[in-house]
């Protein structure tokens, strides 16, 4: 048999009560799993990386300006 008959066999199997249940389990799993403190802990470690990478990255090309501006002058200002 090749594959395309499998395929066929597997969706001749399809039971729409099974997906639907199995579709409901993986809500009330989620829902149970996931609440307002969880959500904002998530929500306040992401922003937090935002912000430190973001002032890494300002702070990087601070540097680097200053560097190559002392370079091409001769001079270093802070």
């Amino acid at each position: 048999m090749s594959w395309l008959t499998y395929a066929f066999l597997a969706a001749s199997t399809f039971d729409m009560a099974d997906v639907t249940a199995g579709i409901e389990q993986l809500l009330g799993t989620i829902t149970g799993q996931f609440n307002i403190s969880n959500i904002a802990t998530i929500v306040g470690l992401v922003l937090g990386a935002v912000v430190g990478l973001f002032l890494f990255w300002w702070g990087a090309r601070w540097v680097v300006k200053r560097i190559s501006s002392a370079f091409t002058s001769g001079k270093l200002k802070v």
